[in-house]
């Protein structure tokens, strides 16, 4: 297949564009150089639109604009968009010894409508043309779809279709490593007919069913009647397995993409900030700062109570009181207080003996003189007696107001002060949680309506999902492999029951002949996957060494690549370490080792078709 020329109206920058490709068998590569944003990659996004649809868009076409974003609606609100492409496709016939070439040209016209709607824009959903271009004109093909995939399979766009820009389908970090291999594996087989062989050992089987069939037309037996129709059974059901067991791995590949592109939006949300974790962080602010509010209010009241409280009052009063306390110290100290006089006295009298031991008996002179000198003092000290009784009152209840010697220091101002630090303290916690609460709270503000709870639900669904395509697909594996084994044993049955049958060696034969054929085709697909994979592998390692100028004799960190027989694209460096391409390499070398593995398959698979690469040359010579 050869691209010959393509017209563009309307597509992106692609207002109204021709272009001519070489198709000299010598000179037979069209480069276009242009500044950035000219339009070059549009241009390959428009043929790849052109030959496969929206599906091949960024996006899937889904929000991918097509009309110029300079379009004048004076022009019309309904904006006309298409992509002509007229290719060649040459044929090979065989007769007799002699191979011989035709080639037929053909024209795919995709067109469609994009309606501005005031800001916004709608798109009809495209109509594709294909036509046989002849002496007598263009005839028009009922299917495009199917001429297209016959030569160029869509699986195949990546290989014929390259956006240098791009991490590169085959190596990029932005799906798991089950879709690379699996795109890998998938190209391979393609290109070098392994899919082919597939579908001839599908026909081949198909094939042992209908002399399965014939065998029970020969009678005289009910065995060889129910074998006949268990091996055909068999032979359906292995097929619905391997479908089946086929498409759970398909579904294995899009659940493992779709986590992979799950975790790169939850990780594009979590450098913005995590929704989730700061509102829990702010829940937990919020808790603090209304702790620390009671806090403040039962330190306020404390402070308000200190006022109303005894010790303020002896602070104030102290003066005072140090001149009164003076006075009843005075007192006490000569004995006024307390007031305990009147009742001794009394009580000597009463004995007739004074405290000195003296007489104070009336009787005698001298006793009677003491006598009457006590009776006076105790005459005295009653008239006295209600001002020592408020006096000694006074004093003993002043106790509680009078201060320690060795503590003469205020303890008001002492309990002041610290409930006036740990008020100030509060309160700077306070304005510090207060302001972060701020902060969260706008950062919360700021952040994309990105629900990341949401997507690491979506997460866990996925691998439950994921889990379960994994036993579904194991299922149908031991499943087809225990049919397998009946089939086996029921082959070797009907032989023998056969070979008992007059006109049984016919069917033996045919069923060894099928047998031996696809032993034939089994051994092709293996030895194509094993000693092709090798030649690829060995080309793709020399046309990417030679991209990079990566001399292994000359101590280049990469050594070697190659595709290993899992259909992985591994590259190696000194020591023979495995270097991650997502990674260890730079761009260009990325680049370079994804057309080195498309150049080296379309070589090695001997397959003619256009190469579209854009920004290639960066990293040549």
């Amino acid at each position: 297949m050869k691209l010959l020329r393509a017209q563009f109206e309307n597509f992106r920058l692609l207002r109204n564009l021709e272009l001519i490709f070489s198709t000299d068998k010598n000179r037979n590569l069209t480069v276009i150089r242009a500044a950035n944003e000219t339009g070059k990659t549009t241009i390959l996004n428009a043929l790849q639109w052109a030959l496969y649809g929206d599906l091949s868009l960024p996006g899937k076409g889904s929000s991918y604009r097509l009309h110029p974003i300079d379009w004048d609606i004076d022009q019309g609100k309904s904006i006309p968009i298409s992509v002509t492409v007229d290719f060649e496709v040459t044929n090979l016939r065989k007769r007799g010894n002699q191979v011989s070439e035709t080639q037929t040209e053909y024209r795919i016209i995709r067109s469609a409508h994009e309606e501005i709607l005031d800001d916004n824009w709608h798109r009809t959903p495209p109509t594709v043309k294909l036509y046989r271009i002849t002496n007598k004109g263009a005839e028009q093909i009922e299917t495009p779809e199917s001429l297209i995939n016959d030569e160029l399979p869509p699986e195949l766009r990546e290989i014929f279709f390259t956006d240098g820009d791009r991490a590169l389908s085959f190596i990029e970090a932005d799906v798991s490593l089950s879709t690379k291999r699996n795109r890998v594996q998938k190209a391979i087989r393609s290109l070098l007919g392994l899919d082919v062989i597939n579908e001839s050992i599908r026909h081949v089987k198909k094939s042992s069913q209908e002399v399965n069939k014939r065998a029970k037309t020969l009678g005289g037996s009910k065995n060889i009647d129910e074998i006949a129709d268990r091996l055909n059974l068999i032979e359906a059901e292995i097929e619905e397995n391997s479908e089946a067991s086929e498409d759970a791995k398909q579904q294995f590949y899009n659940i493992e993409d779709k986590i992979k592109d799950i975790d790169k939006k939850i990780e594009a949300a979590l450098k913005k900030g995590d929704k989730e974790k700061l509102a829990v962080e702010l829940s937990n602010l919020k808790s603090q700062i209304e702790n620390l509010d009671n806090r403040i209010a039962a330190a306020k009241k404390e402070h308000s109570n200190m006022f109303r409280g005894k010790a303020v009052a002896v602070d104030l009063l102290q003066p005072v009181l140090d001149t009164a306390f003076s006075k009843l110290n005075k007192l006490e100290k000569r004995g006024d207080i307390p007031n305990t006089t009147i009742p001794i006295l009394q009580e000597r009298i009463k004995k007739k003996i004074c405290i000195c031991g003296e007489t104070l008996n009336p009787n005698d002179e001298a006793g009677a003189k003491r006598k009457r000198f006590i009776e006076n003092l105790i005459n005295e000290s009653i008239e006295a007696d209600e001002v020592k009784k408020i006096i000694t009152e006074i004093y003993y209840r002043s106790k509680s107001l009078q201060k320690d010697a060795n503590n003469a220091e205020s303890l008001w101002l002492s309990d002041y002060k610290k409930i006036v630090e740990l008020r100030d303290e509060l309160e700077i916690i306070r304005d510090k949680l207060g302001t972060k609460k701020k902060g969260i709270e706008l950062e919360i503000d700021q952040l994309p309506n990105t629900d990341i709870k949401g997507l690491r639900d979506a997460k866990r669904q996925c691998r439950t999902q994921r889990d379960r395509l994994i036993q579904k697909e194991t299922k149908f594996e031991t499943k087809t492999q225990n049919l397998t084994d009946e089939r086996k044993r029921l082959k070797e049955e009907l032989n023998i029951l056969l070979k008992q049958q007059e006109r049984g060696d016919l069917i033996l034969s045919e069923l060894s002949v099928i047998a031996d054929i696809l032993s034939v085709l089994q051994n092709s697909y293996d030895q194509i996957t094993t000693d092709e994979l090798v030649q690829v592998s060995d080309k793709m390692n020399t046309i990417f060494l030679e991209m990079i100028g990566s001399d292994p004799d000359q101590g280049a960190v990469i050594k070697k690549a190659e595709i290993s027989q899992d259909f992985d694209i591994i590259v190696f460096g000194p020591k023979n370490r495995t270097l991650d391409p997502d990674r260890d390499l730079n761009g260009a070398s990325r680049r370079a080792l994804t057309l080195a593995f498309i150049l080296a398959l379309t070589i090695v698979s001997e397959v003619e078709a256009p190469n579209v690469i854009d920004t290639p040359l960066g990293m040549m010579s």
